[in-house]
């Protein structure tokens, strides 16, 4: 994925219009309606980790994995800010 490569270090500004904090709050509502308990999330293709920040900020341990090394960099260094 040489593309997302190259893109990495300009992704968040190229998605600021995803909705990032929607998508997390569905994802818990999802989490909390299956009645089974939700304390570990695997994010495959995390990208630069803004969706699993967010999820990880609401109190869920994340896995993050990306096939990109410099997305899975960009994660990375979100995750420690």
């Amino acid at each position: 994925m040489e593309s997302y490569s190259a893109l990495a270090a300009s992704y968040d500004e190229l998605t600021q219009d995803v909705g990032y904090e929607k998508r997390a709050a569905f994802v818990e509502k999802l989490f909390l309606r299956s009645h089974i308990p939700v304390h570990t999330v695997l994010d495959l293709a995390c990208g630069t980790g803004t969706l699993t920040s967010l999820i990880s900020a609401r109190g869920y341990d994340m896995i993050g994995v990306d096939s990109s090394p410099d997305m899975l960099s960009q994660a990375q260094n979100r995750a420690f800010e």
